[in-house]
């Protein structure tokens, strides 16, 4: 039954528009074949009308419980499948497409954290014999209030921000879905880019929004790249805190192929 319910979940939207337009084929028929049955003058007339009429109701009838069953398990049932479930397969990688370009290393991606000044060593001078000891007061001074430091972020992906599908190094296409963990310390939200061939090197927010909640090895987010120029394409998951501090990146890269 799950079998059904993710065919269903997966194409949900081309089953909406073949159901819309049968319906709007249907309906036609229905009003034509009630023109039919008011001029009908002969049995012969009416009887093919009444037949028409029946087999539209039935295919609207039809139609309508398809748009209807499809909207009760993506509102209902989706939610409570387990994640693996919705998970595409893993294409096969094509080893006759082109060749990867370079991909802009990852160094560049992260801005480098702020190096920490060296610290200054402190020196005891030895006193001369003879020397009488001149102890003097040190006056309090006030200690400097300290401040925050923002956390210092990593680039590598760990058990806490990875992408687990599609795996790093996957052939991808179309209607694409990330699955992964973005359960950093103090992570506020999370954004999820591409950057390749269609972005001209740029970073794109393929989510279009923050996502605010932590994800623990489940659906991260989806997105369409079916009209995006095919090759290689960077994917770098950001978790950012309350403060707007970089606490995190994970940087796959995948290739769009078609």
């Amino acid at each position: 039954m799950e079998q059904i319910y993710v065919f269903l979940i997966r194409n949900d939207v081309w089953i909406y528009i073949l159901a819309l337009l049968g319906l709007a084929w249907y309906f036609a028929e229905l009003i034509r074949s009630r023109n039919l049955l008011r001029r009908a003058m002969f049995g012969l007339e009416r009887e093919r009308g009444v037949r028409m009429r029946n087999n539209a109701l039935f295919f609207v009838t039809l139609f309508l419980v398809i748009i209807g069953i499809v909207f009760f398990v993506n509102r209902n049932i989706a939610p409570t499948l387990p994640p693996e479930t919705l998970k595409p397969p893993t294409p096969t990688p094509d080893i006759f497409h082109t060749p990867l370009s370079s991909p802009t290393p990852l160094e560049e991606m992260v801005d480098q954290a702020t190096p920490t000044p060296p610290l200054v060593a402190t020196v005891t001078l030895p006193r001369p014999p003879g020397s009488i000891e001149e102890v003097e007061e040190t006056p309090a001074t006030e200690q400097p209030t300290e401040t925050a430091v923002p956390p210092t972020p990593f680039t590598a992906c760990n058990v806490d921000l990875n992408i687990s599908q599609p795996a790093n190094g996957a052939v991808a296409s179309g209607d694409i879905s990330f699955f992964g963990t973005a359960a950093t310390e103090n992570m506020a939200y999370y954004t999820l880019e591409v950057n390749g061939p269609q972005t001209n090197g740029q970073w794109a927010d393929v989510l279009g929004r923050r996502i605010d909640q932590l994800v623990d090895d489940s659906f991260l987010g989806s997105a369409n790249l079916s009209q995006w120029e095919a090759g290689p394409y960077l994917v770098r998951l950001t978790a950012v805190d309350a403060g707007d501090n970089l606490t995190g990146q994970c940087v796959i890269q995948i290739t769009i192929a078609y």
